[in-house]
């Protein structure tokens, strides 16, 4: 029988609560205001929005393996073996194929399948988009989306998350200005840690030639690189990837360890562990002669943390990207239980990603590498906007130049 809770601990934590409605925000801090909302608003709080994005959402699935919790089977926990790899059954969900690389799964290529009334399908190159051929057609100008499931429209149709609704207004813009056709290629994969997004972008983006990338991130991405290293590394992944290398290589990470001997000696190293990885973003960026531009979106129900917010966005600076947007202020003054898929969800509806989208055009669209796309010179073609837009952004990276 489960023991009832101590009655003086009742009282103490049922005092503590009054006193957190009691204190003024001015000389609370900033801890008792967020425990009010959270309390206020019938969201899930930091903890739970941190445990959800560990791994709920692969319900769609519906096979009994969530697609972030591949890394938790019974196979891998506690076990070590030197130089050899762990098996782990592979995952017979309609859209998830397992692979033997550091994105651990990715969605299978020209894929259909519904749940919950959401219909889910994959291009021929395993994306939850629009098909797209791989060489770029002329007079067209495309851009790469990097995300999490939030990108990936969980919850939504496809026609109605911020990237379509982006490419839409996009796309009829540059045409109405005389300027190329805009596609957005929507690469995310919900689950993904940064660098593993970034993994699967180079398996699938760099070679249908995009002129522009753009890597969404939120305040969750701090520390879920790390999180996901754990099994990774104790399949014997992820050791040579330039994304992780030099923070491996620091901690003294050696093949053949359990997830908690890795957790062990990464979870004090997770920020150092993301800055490598966005290192190795811009590096790769220079190397195509592609400028990333990196955006901070909210979480629905999840009031931004200044401080956690200003340090993730100084590690984008630091890191080069082209351009550092900050759109975490999109939800700001609205309902939250208007905006969610579902009351206890942080993945916007399709109200919450107009109201993204809304916000993304107001952030984005005035920046160079957007703007001259639609408002070409009028003796340009493309290929002259492409190569202005290229070289311009080739300088600026050159020089570190890093943008808010």
């Amino acid at each position: 029988m489960a023991r009832e809770p101590h009655p003086r601990r009742q009282i103490l934590a049922t005092l503590a609560l009054l006193a957190c409605g009691l204190i003024p925000d001015d000389l609370a801090g900033a801890g008792p205001s967020r425990l009010r909302a959270s309390l206020a608003s019938g969201m899930f709080n930091r903890n739970d929005a941190s445990r959800i994005e560990r791994g709920y959402y692969e319900r769609l699935l519906e096979v009994g393996q969530r697609l972030d919790d591949l890394g938790d089977l019974p196979a891998l926990r506690g076990r070590r073996r030197a130089g050899v790899s762990f098996a782990a059954p592979v995952d017979s969900a309609p859209l998830v194929v397992r692979v033997a690389d550091l994105r651990e799964v990715a969605l299978k290529p020209s894929g259909n399948v519904e749940r919950s009334g959401i219909r889910w399908s994959t291009n021929a190159q395993g994306m939850r988009d629009r098909e797209y051929p791989v060489a770029r057609s002329p007079h067209t100008f495309r851009i790469a989306l990097v995300g999490d499931s939030i990108a990936a429209g969980w919850g939504v149709p496809v026609e109605r998350r911020f990237e379509s609704i982006l490419e839409r207004e996009w796309d009829e813009r540059s045409r109405c200005a005389g300027g190329p056709a805009v596609e957005i290629l929507d690469t995310a994969v919900p689950g993904h840690a940064p660098g593993q997004r970034w993994h699967h972008f180079q398996h699938v983006g760099w070679s249908m030639q995009p002129d522009l990338v753009i890597l969404e991130s939120t305040e969750a991405d701090a520390g879920w690189d790390e999180r996901r290293l754990r099994y990774v590394l104790a399949r014997g992944q992820g050791f040579e990837s330039p994304l992780y290398r030099a923070v491996l290589d620091a901690a003294g990470a050696r093949p053949g360890w359990s997830p908690e001997e890795y957790k062990h000696v990464l979870h004090a190293r997770h920020r150092a562990i993301l800055a490598g990885a966005y290192r190795a973003m811009v590096d790769d960026g220079r190397a195509h002669g592609v400028p990333i531009i990196w955006v901070l979106i909210p979480r629905v129900g999840q009031a931004a943390d200044r401080a956690h917010r200003d340090a993730l966005i100084a590690l984008a600076r630091a890191a080069g990207f082209a351009r550092v947007v900050d759109a975490s202020d999109a939800y700001d003054g609205l309902d939250a239980a208007a905006l969610a898929v579902e009351p206890a969800d942080f993945h916007p509806n399709p109200l919450g990603h107009e109201r993204l989208a809304r916000r993304l055009d107001e952030v984005l669209a005035p920046l160079p590498e957007l703007r001259q796309v639609w408002l070409p010179r009028r003796d340009s073609n493309v290929t002259t906007v492409r190569n202005r837009t290229g070289a311009e952004n080739r300088d600026s990276m050159n020089r570190g130049v890093s943008h808010p």
